[in-house]
């Protein structure tokens, strides 16, 4: 693939690496398409292989080896966010855990940095992933400057789904034990707050069974 067809790609899709995958570089044979479901996990000391998110939401988890209410959730990761193998990062405490079902397109890491080396973004695509990741790192900290209500409000709306001015459908999956484990409170604060929102008609559940929350504008 030549430069301008890299930037024809680049017009066209959501971030460097997505298109880069989305080129003819990337043969099916060097893809496979995996699905991930609640209560699955991605050990990153285990990972030999590169993972693109393509739908869904997963929790990148620091565990607690004998306490879950210890567990730390540093982001969620989305479409296109990217779960590196373990020649980059080995944490035997770090994993990746689905919120509910996650697709994602799997190769072998060798084979993923073979193809995307010969390319003249490659550098780009390296740039971009440090970005995100500092995007996600400045958004758990921002949090900690509000009280609890707010932080998780703002989670609400920072994964939630826009339906309107002022409502949100939140992702299926996303309970106490994630919340918490993002906010750095126990389950116990978050179901309190979860019962007060409800109380005050500001999370409910619609006629689908999925939640729905109202933008409450912190001050």
């Amino acid at each position: 693939m030549d430069y301008l067809a890299i930037n024809k790609l680049l017009i066209r899709d959501k971030t460097i690496l997505q298109s880069i995958i989305n080129s003819s570089d990337f043969q099916d044979d060097l893809l496979e398409t995996i699905v991930v479901r609640k209560g699955d996990r991605i050990i990153q000391d285990n990972v030999q292989h590169i993972y693109i998110i393509e739908e869904g939401l997963i929790a990148k988890m620091f565990n607690h080896n004998k306490n879950i209410e210890k567990d730390i959730c540093q982001a969620f990761l989305s479409e296109a966010d990217v779960i590196w193998s373990n020649q980059f990062i080995s944490d035997s405490k770090v994993s990746f855990e689905p919120l509910s079902e996650a697709v994602l397109k799997k190769i072998d890491a060798n084979n993923f940095f073979n193809v995307l080396a010969t390319h003249p973004f490659f550098t780009d695509v390296l740039i971009e992933a440090l970005n995100r990741s500092e995007e996600l790192a400045e958004l758990y900290a921002k949090q900690f400057q509000y009280e609890l209500q707010d932080r998780i409000l703002m989670l609400f709306e920072q994964l939630g789904t826009q339906i309107s001015q002022q409502k949100f459908i939140l992702p299926k999956g996303l309970d106490a034990h994630y919340i918490a484990a993002y906010c750095g409170v126990s389950r116990v604060s978050v179901n309190r707050i979860l019962r007060e929102l409800r109380g005050i008609k500001l999370l409910e559940k619609n006629n689908k069974g999925s939640l729905e929350f109202r933008k409450h504008k912190i001050i």
